[in-house]
């Protein structure tokens, strides 16, 4: 009896605790669960520090009691893996530094150049090429030649030994006419003084010893090189006919090309006109329908004649013989200076009446330009 009452009140309390929490909301349900979780999972770390504490020792705990927060150990060096790149820190670069020095060498650029201009334009060097390539037919890869030691030397005052340009071709291709226009042109900019004309016969004729002439020529050279050198000029010294040059002349002319001379002999510009090794001229002419590449053999030649031709300073630069194109412009020239109507018919025969090498269907004359004028003359 006494058991049945016990089971009546305890239903009635499970029934009371049922109705009790029905009656909260799911939401309150919720806030319990989760307070519930945490309290576990907060004593449960409470006690596993408390184990990790107790197995340090006495020294992790304090006066008080408290447990101590061990230090961690940081290590002096970092350690990296066998296979890893490591790269120092790149420092910033300051990039106004390298625009400064690029601005600097274009300045320094222009300026060099303004220089070399300045000194081109004294000479009218671009004034000379044009005059040449007009009044000089068939010489074409020569003039460029020229003009290019020209210029290279010209464009500054101070060398370290003399420019000789040794000028060589077979007769009538116009190596006189080069020495003329070259006298004209430079007298008109340096003046005359500064600009001497040298011809073998007249100035050294046969009656005179060589050793005579050449000690007056370099009297000559001497006078001019200091007046040069007082009005700060580059003079020019033409030499003509310089086949007929006996020995001792020539020596006297080497003796001026060496670098280890006063300075003022340094700045020195030489021509040599001659019709040595016309003969391989010719023949390479023949052979390969051009002068290029002939300087090889013409250098051999004129080595075995004088040393003065193996000095450096001396740019030895081939004459090509005229065409037969060449040879009627010649006498269109010249009709026109005479007053003559060029009549082209008239020009064509004067022209056949020359002699000619054939060679590759090309006829070269055999004297140039050179019975040019006596034909014109007889008209």
């Amino acid at each position: 009896m006494d058991s049945q009452i016990e089971n009546e009140r305890g239903e009635q309390k499970e029934m009371a605790v049922r109705q009790s929490t029905s009656i909260l909301s799911p939401q309150l349900k919720a806030m319990i669960r989760i307070k519930k979780k945490y309290l576990k999972k907060h004593l449960t770390d409470h006690v596993s520090n408390s184990a990790r504490l107790g197995l340090n020792g006495s020294n992790c705990m304090i006066s008080d009691g408290q447990p101590k927060r061990p230090k961690r150990k940081t290590k002096r060096r970092v350690l990296f893996p066998n296979d890893t790149l490591m790269f120092k820190p790149k420092k910033e670069r300051n990039r106004s530094k390298h625009f400064l020095i690029f601005f600097c060498v274009i300045i320094f650029l222009q300026v060099y150049n303004a220089i070399l201009e300045d000194d081109t334009l004294k000479y009218d060097l671009e004034g000379l090429e044009k005059t040449l390539h007009r009044e000089v037919f068939g010489q074409r890869e020569a003039l460029e030649e020229l003009m290019d030691h020209l210029v290279d030397y010209l464009s500054t005052y101070n060398h370290q030994q003399p420019l000789a340009l040794s000028l060589h071709g077979p007769s009538g291709v116009g190596k006189t006419h080069l020495g003329r226009l070259f006298a004209r042109h430079f007298r008109s900019v340096i003046g005359d003084k500064l600009v001497v004309q040298y011809f073998s016969k007249h100035h050294c004729p046969l009656q005179e010893t060589a050793q005579h002439c050449a000690s007056k020529l370099a009297k000559r050279i001497a006078e001019v090189v200091t007046l040069a050198e007082e009005e700060e000029q580059i003079p020019f010294f033409i030499l003509d006919e310089v086949e007929l040059m006996q020995p001792p002349l020539l020596d006297a002319l080497k003796s001026y090309l060496k670098p280890d001379q006063k300075n003022e002999f340094l700045n020195v510009v030489y021509v040599f006109l001659s019709s040595l090794g016309q003969r391989e001229i010719t023949a390479h002419v023949l052979q390969n329908g051009s002068i290029a590449g002939a300087h090889k053999s013409l250098q051999h030649t004129l080595s075995g004649i004088h040393p003065l031709w193996t000095d450096p300073a001396v740019k030895v630069v081939p004459l090509s013989l005229l065409e037969r194109e060449h040879v009627i412009l010649c006498f269109l020239e010249e009709m026109t200076l005479e007053g003559f109507y060029p009549d082209n018919t008239q020009v064509e025969t004067l022209a056949d009446e020359l002699a000619y090498h054939t060679a590759a269907e090309q006829r070269y004359a055999k004297t140039g330009c050179k019975q040019v004028v006596a034909k014109v003359n007889l008209l």
